[in-house]
């Protein structure tokens, strides 16, 4: 844990520890299985202890796509399904919910290891898969701790994840020199992010919908 502040808080200097001394995979997924449930307890914490703000909250958004004309009729659907899960207290389907919720975000470091890993190589970066999980793995702790943000359903929780997910690119960006040695001529390193953030948003818009898709033909 203090190896992970130090590199939080210097990202530029401590980096170099995973080039140095990466975690093996089995060390790492067990570091990082704790993390991946902190969006799920947010959500938990919201369903049960913060519940009649929750409804509150889906209420107003509810109303709000109803007065948009222009407002996809699936996801008020969605909505409403969350709504009456709610307000049923039925527990069944909210670890369902929150099943479908923890099986994603663990699967998350996985595509961006993909994406990291095949355009890192492709822009002249180290092909080291262990060092690549390693930096994607540290790099999205950031977001899944803000995933505790879930439990307010409002633009707290939009702004946090925002930050986080800046500052996991921050890391990578950093990293994609530092420990995966992309080069920084010709601004390879600052091309490299660029694309990867531009695949993550596109890749992450398709799960999100699969996502989305799934819990609503579950609850």
């Amino acid at each position: 844990m203090e190896s992970l502040l130090k590199i939080y808080l210097n990202p530029k200097e401590n980096l170099k520890q995973i080039k140095e001394k990466p975690l093996s995979y089995s060390n790492l997924i067990l570091l990082l299985i704790p993390f991946s449930l902190f969006p799920v307890i947010g959500y938990l914490i919201g369903f049960t202890v913060l519940r009649s703000n929750y409804i509150s909250s889906i209420n107003q958004f509810i109303d709000l796509l109803k007065a948009d004309p222009k407002a996809d009729p699936s996801t008020i659907e969605y909505m409403n399904k969350i709504l009456n899960m709610l307000q049923s207290s039925d527990y069944s389907k909210m670890f369902i919910f929150l099943g479908i919720v923890w099986l994603f975000e663990i699967f998350k470091p996985v595509f961006l290891s993909a994406l990291v890993f095949f355009f890192g190589k492709s822009f002249g970066g180290e092909e080291d898969p262990l060092k690549v999980f390693n930096l994607v793995g540290v790099s999205i702790i950031p977001v899944w701790v803000a995933g505790l943000s879930y439990m307010v359903n409002s633009p707290v929780n939009a702004f946090l994840m925002f930050l986080s997910s800046f500052y996991m690119f921050y890391l990578i960006f950093i990293g994609s020199e530092k420990v995966l040695n992309v080069p920084s001529e010709n601004s390879k390193n600052f091309q490299f992010i660029i694309v990867i953030v531009i695949f993550y948003v596109i890749l992450s818009g398709i799960i999100g919908m699969l996502q989305t898709n799934l819990i609503k033909s579950l609850l």
